[in-house]
């Protein structure tokens, strides 16, 4: 069973940053395809920012934002980057609960409520790759001074591990 929660543990991580991406690359390109109905969302709650033009940016963030998770590059920052964007979706329970129901639901709210995942995968993904850079700087500052080590180091499904 322990190999079982090692192989998980190697897993999770890339497998978590995977989905994200493509739950980014698929909501980012439906925003090209049909921008009403995110417009029609802006309108009920923020309406100043009911244009195709805001919608179009918002996708083209998801869209860049779900190339750079999969390539692996810059991860952490992208990570934030997606936690912001979701934050900002939730807002909209703050400032119109006749949108969302709040706390009974609407269908809107109901989809809205996602993104409280969506903000945790994000923050999850920044903060494992933060941790793994950070060990990844200890073990070269530890072999450039002659130190050894002998725990093992923890793969978070970067991209240079993956390569």
């Amino acid at each position: 069973m322990k190999a079982v929660f090692q192989f998980v543990e190697r897993l999770a991580p890339f497998f978590l940053r995977f989905s994200l991406a493509l739950i980014l690359l698929w909501i980012g390109a439906l925003k090209f395809a049909d921008p009403r109905p995110v417009r029609g969302l802006l309108a009920a709650s923020l309406s100043f920012l009911a244009v195709n033009a805001f919608v179009y940016i918002l996708g083209a963030l998801e869209i860049s934002a779900a190339i750079l998770l999969f390539a692996g590059v810059w991860v952490r920052y992208v990570g934030l980057l997606c936690l912001l964007l979701f934050v900002g979706t939730l807002t909209i329970f703050v400032i119109t609960p006749r949108v969302t129901g709040f706390p009974l639901l609407t269908l809107t709210g109901q989809f809205l409520l996602k993104d409280v995942v969506l903000a945790a995968a994000a923050l999850t993904v920044a903060a494992t790759d933060a941790t793994r850079q950070t060990t990844n700087l200890h073990a070269q500052s530890r072999q450039s001074a002659g130190w050894t080590t002998n725990s093992r180091s923890q793969s978070f499904g970067s991209r240079d591990e993956l390569i």
